[in-house]
């Protein structure tokens, strides 16, 4: 008897093989090594994380010079008022009299007037 040769081994031959069968032969492209700077295969949310703090430091930054800019205006005008308050000799004396009595004259007249439209008082009754 004769001894027949052995069969090669057929491949699969089905739709999805033969529709692979061009890419499966292409390479993968390599990873990036640890000295490069691509940035993909980093941790992107310490990165998000740390681009945040930034931006609420630099935010809050500005906020507090515009606080210390109005701190400082206000300084200068209640300076510039005192300043002329006082400059003004016998008449910034009389100035501030009268401002103090104005002030005391109406916060008697708004108590006065409270009891007399909210409460119902007679102004007499109040006294």
């Amino acid at each position: 008897m004769v001894e027949l040769p052995e069969l090669p081994i057929i491949q699969d031959a089905t739709v999805g093989t033969l529709r692979l069968a061009g890419t499966l032969d292409k390479r993968l492209p390599s990873m990036p090594g640890g000295a490069t700077n691509d940035l993909a295969f980093s941790d992107s949310r310490r990165l998000a994380a740390e681009q945040y703090a930034n931006d609420i430091r630099a935010s809050y930054d500005v906020s507090r010079q515009y606080d210390q800019r109005n701190r400082a205006v206000a300084r200068a005008r209640a300076r510039q008022n005192d300043r002329s308050l006082k400059n003004s000799d016998s008449q910034g004396r009389i100035n501030r009299r009268k401002l103090q009595g104005q002030t005391k004259r109406m916060e008697h007249s708004a108590i006065l007037r409270n009891a007399r439209d909210y409460l119902g008082m007679g102004t007499d009754m109040f006294r």
